[in-house]
């Protein structure tokens, strides 16, 4: 195992630890974390149909990056992620 991996996998199971002591004292951060994420990509797959019907083209999908940001912050994630995209048609 290289350095890296070590400090990763060490990363990951304190994560993980801190995830299951944070569940344990309140379990409904669990059921808010997946509510955000939840709505998050309900609004991401929404917007997407509202914008094709309109043929306006968004490089958003739905892919695991977007799922972990909608769960983290959720709608307002998400609608950072739309202003982010929209730096594309700004001229350079």
């Amino acid at each position: 195992m290289t350095q890296n991996q070590i400090i990763l996998l060490f990363s990951i199971v304190a994560f993980i630890a801190y995830l299951i002591s944070c569940i344990k004292k309140r379990p409904a951060i669990l059921l808010a974390f997946f509510g955000r994420g939840a709505a998050g990509l309900f609004f991401i797959h929404f917007f997407n149909l509202f914008c094709a019907a309109r043929d306006i083209v968004t490089c958003v999908g739905i892919n695991p990056l977007t799922a972990g940001i909608s769960a983290v912050l959720g709608i307002p994630g998400i609608l950072l992620i739309y202003a982010v995209d929209l730096f594309r048609f700004l001229p350079s």
